[in-house]
């Protein structure tokens, strides 16, 4: 007898059989291959043709069931004993590992289409977490940080979003507050650091004695603030960054006590923060802020404070509102206030995220849709090779193998393309996460950089266990749901049955669903952003550069000093080649900075029981107007002979002129800014309404005054240039340079750039969600596609008997289509309830469109229907192409 065991030995090992059952297989098997060789030698073939035949025959489904009824199952094994020797678990399930690559390998095809659309899924999922787990999930860098609230006062009816507290209230709140056991005030600023080889610009925030014990931050290398240095402003003192300390310091701790220069002022460095300790705004150095406990002059400071046991933000801003009354009452004894002050306090990290917690959470479940249509696809993938493997799934049952056994070699092979999968996942999110959370760190000023920790790895390892068990569990188990004979006898074709088709027909459903959903998000927030472009900001924005100067007051003390420095610098710009206008404001539009007032209208003061009105004031030259492109609507522009000595003057915008004055007219009226003891100003124009910080903001009151009448030290430069205005740059650093080596120019930019950056979250957002809508809708076309695909084969005996008994094609091509169209409109169904609901979270987020837009409801229904149509084209065209007799024949 020839070597037949070996060879039968060798096909039936991947089948994993136990021993015994093995060997009583190969033995049969064996003997039949043994008498069909001798039988085909008999009939004249030679050695090599009869042995050739015989292995062959090896694989013929047939013979290897006929040889399986001539052996008897394996009888089940005893119950294990505790503490027997046995087979290992994990042995077995290594084994099942082996096979599941094996078998993954001779499908590349498939392998490589499923690794690679869980790794783009899985990838992005990962990438936009990470950016979550770092803005939104970790606790702020300090000690305490979750029970620091910030507040801030509103006046919507004013048109005010946020109103922040002058000295003499914050001085209030730190003494008299029952819920907040610190209360801390601190103003941003840039100050010029001199004293070494070059001028520098850096961050500087003026805070309170209290800021650093409320956040509860110790220094490094020295020391914080103690009292009494807030208040003697002879001997300046500062705290500064460890990134200052080791830019400009070498990272010595002797840096503590060495003298710094700030702003013309000499001063001490007593402490060194740590490089986790980055608040507010990337600060660099940090000086005592003194408050004035009557100053009513400038509404200018952020306030924070620490909560103390057992009270919430709600009783913070309850007991904050509270106290404003308390201080007016007092302030004016016998005033009757009808309504109190309006006040909101949230959680420190909420306000520092608040511009990107809903855009990050929106995309996040943008990108998790994607990764259930993705997995969607992938199991009905599945279900087709479930349905290709009837043969080998009915072998292995019936050499032994048990339904829970085949589920897991089954569920193993998932796991192995999801484990994959979410290692392209992580790499492909290491490699984007930088770009994507570049936009992010802009707005989120206390992060230094986006990181892949051990929670994104954990978080990558969850969403690739879920999807290989989402994608994974019910075709493992409808695969197991065979009839072993008709399977064995279908020669490897393979059938669907009912169960299957509904399962198919369910993931299209969910697909169509969720890409709905996704693309009416998209086009809501594209429709919002398009609108937005079209906003007229009341300015020319073209061929405007900005940039800021800052004057040292220990250096221009004198007024006319800072008056004549600018004037030449203004003059000495004018004279460039190209330029056309130069003007200088104390804060231009689209940059931070700039301060609110109270005002009163001269013959309308507010009685004791009415809240004082407050608007945004500038400080601008007579050019500005002209310089920044803002019509003047009424009356005149400020002239050169509104200066110093001359009769005080204003121009207020559209929408400050029509709140108080319903024509409109504010010419000739009279305002004042700040305290009784402020001169009126006369109104002498009414100037087009701008947009100052966001172009979907609604409109602020202004305020602007003369520069000669209102002197400031740090100026905007507003240069209005015939060609790009970038460069001008450098011959405006040399004019600067000319009048003073040691003022630097900083924030060099164009106010284009200003608008469009102001725009960088919606853009990123709406390339992300775009990118994850289009992904989902090709995703869908190529699930119903599949779907419709496996339809058509598995009725084409149907097709045929059809086509032979007289039905036209386009008959059939309509039965086709109006089962996909079925599918398609039960999808969109519930995807358009399901984004009816979930288009609300946008609602912050939109500009000029309603949550629930018909327009746009409509137009993505119909963009759905027709994709679906166009993938359904193949499909449809395979069925009319069916060939009657073929498919008789194949029946």
């Amino acid at each position: 007898m020839r070597d037949w065991k070996s060879e039968v030995r060798r096909r039936l090992h991947d089948l994993q059989l136990a021993p015994a059952r093995e060997s009583d297989i190969v033995e049969e098997m064996a003997q039949h291959l043994e008498d069909r060789y001798g039988e085909l030698l008999s009939r004249g073939m030679t050695d090599a043709e009869a042995r050739g035949a015989a292995l062959t025959e090896l694989a013929s489904t047939d013979v290897l069931a006929e040889a399986m009824r001539n052996v008897d199952r394996a009888p089940r094994s005893d119950p294990p004993v505790l503490g027997a020797a046995g087979p290992s678990l994990w042995r077995a399930i290594w084994r099942d590992v082996g096979y599941g690559l094996r078998s993954l390998r001779k499908s590349l095809g498939f392998t490589s289409i499923t690794i690679l659309t869980l790794s783009l899924s899985i990838g992005a999922s990962v990438a936009i977490f990470s950016i979550v787990n770092t803005v939104l999930l970790r606790p702020l860098p300090f000690p305490g940080a979750e029970r620091t609230v910030a507040f801030w006062g509103t006046a919507p009816e004013k048109g005010l979003p946020e109103v922040r507290f002058p000295d003499a209230l914050v001085n209030h709140f730190s003494v008299r507050s029952r819920s907040l056991d610190h209360v801390t005030a601190f103003s941003s600023d840039n100050l010029v650091l001199t004293g070494f080889d070059e001028p520098e610009l850096i961050n500087g925030t003026s805070v309170t004695m209290s800021f650093f014990s409320l956040l509860g931050a110790r220094a490094l290398h020295g020391r914080t603030f103690v009292r009494g240095e807030d208040v003697d402003r002879k001997n300046l003192v500062a705290v500064i960054s460890h990134k200052l300390w080791q830019r400009r310091f070498g990272g010595k701790p002797e840096a503590v006590g060495t003298l710094i220069t700030l702003n013309g002022l000499q001063g001490v460095v007593v402490g060194i923060m740590p490089p986790e300790f980055d608040f507010p705004n990337r600060t660099d150095a940090w000086v005592p802020l003194p408050i004035n406990p009557q100053s009513l002059d400038c509404w200018c400071f952020q306030t924070i404070g620490r909560l103390r046991a057992g009270f919430t933000p709600d009783d913070a801003a309850a007991d904050i509102a509270g106290l404003s009354d308390d201080f007016w009452r007092e302030r004016e004894p016998g005033a009757v206030r009808t309504e109190r002050s309006v006040v909101v306090a949230k959680p420190l990290a909420r306000v520092l995220t608040g511009e990107v917690r809903t855009p990050l959470l929106v995309l996040f479940g943008a990108v998790g849709m994607v990764l259930l249509i993705a997995c969607a696809n992938i199991a009905n993938l599945l279900l087709a090779r479930g349905t290709a493997r009837n043969r080998e799934i009915a072998l292995r049952c019936c050499l032994g193998a048990t339904r829970a056994r085949v589920v897991r070699q089954l569920l193993i092979e998932s796991m192995l393309l999801a484990v994959v999968g979410a290692l392209g996942g992580l790499a492909l999110a290491a490699v984007s996460v930088d770009a994507l959370g570049r936009v992010v760190l802009e707005r989120v000023t206390y992060l230094q950089r986006i990181e892949l920790d051990l929670a994104v790895v954990a978080f990558a390892i969850t969403v690739a266990v879920g999807a290989g068990l989402l994608f994974g569990v019910l075709p493992a188990l409808r695969a197991t749901r065979v009839d072993l004979v008709s399977s064995l006898k279908d020669g490897g074709r393979g059938s669907r049955g009912g169960m299957s088709r509904r399962l198919n027909h369910g993931f299209v459903v969910t697909q169509i669903a969720l890409s709905l959903m996704l693309l009416v998000g998209a086009a809501l927030l594209l429709r919002s952003f398009r609108n937005l472009l079209v906003v007229d900001p009341g300015f020319g924005a073209e061929n405007v550069l900005v940039a800021r100067v800052s004057l040292p007051y220990q250096g221009y003390k004198e007024p006319e000093r800072v008056r004549d420095l600018y004037s030449r610098l203004a003059d000495g710009l004018r004279g460039l080649p190209g330029v056309r206008a130069v003007a200088l404001t104390e804060t231009a539009p689209f940059s931070q900075g700039g301060n609110q007032m109270e005002f009163v209208i001269q013959g309308r003061e507010p009685s004791a029981s009415e809240a004082t009105p407050v608007a945004s004031n500038r400080s601008v030259t007579s050019a500005y107007f002209q310089a920044i492109g803002t019509p003047i609507l009424r009356g005149r522009a400020f002239t050169d002979s509104d200066k110093q000595g001359a009769r005080f003057v204003a121009i207020v915008d559209e929408t400050l002129a029509r709140r108080y004055w319903p024509d409109g007219d504010a010419v000739g009226r009279r305002v004042r800014l700040g305290g009784s003891s402020n001169p009126w100003l006369t109104i002498v124009g009414v100037a087009k309404t701008g947009k100052h910080g966001s172009l979907g903001a609604l409109p602020d009151h202004y305020v602007y005054v003369p520069f000669a009448q209102s002197l400031r030290w740090s100026m905007d430069l507003i240069v209005r240039t015939a060609a790009k205005p970038e460069r001008l740059t450098a011959a405006v650093r040399r004019e600067l340079r000319a009048l003073d080596p040691q003022l630097p120019l900083y924030d060099v930019h164009t106010l284009e750039q200003a608008v469009s950056d102001s725009l960088s979250t919606r853009r990123l957002m709406n390339v992300l969600l775009s990118a994850f809508a289009i992904a989902a809708l090709l995703l869908a076309a190529i699930g119903i596609s599949g779907v419709m695909t496996l339809e058509v084969a598995s009725r084409t005996p149907e097709f045929g008997i059809r086509l032979a008994l007289g039905a036209e094609p386009g008959e059939v091509r309509s039965l086709v289509l109006r089962q996909a169209m079925r599918l398609v409109l039960l999808g969109m169904a519930a995807g358009l309830i399901g984004a009816a609901g979930i288009t609300r979270i946008l609602g912050s987020m939109l500009f000029n469109v309603q949550p629930v837009d018909p327009l746009t409801f409509g137009g993505v229904a119909i963009l759905l229907a027709t994709v679906a149509l166009a993938a359904c084209y193949f499909p449809v065209r395979r069925a009319t192409a069916t060939d009657p007799l073929q498919a008789l024949r194949a029946d």
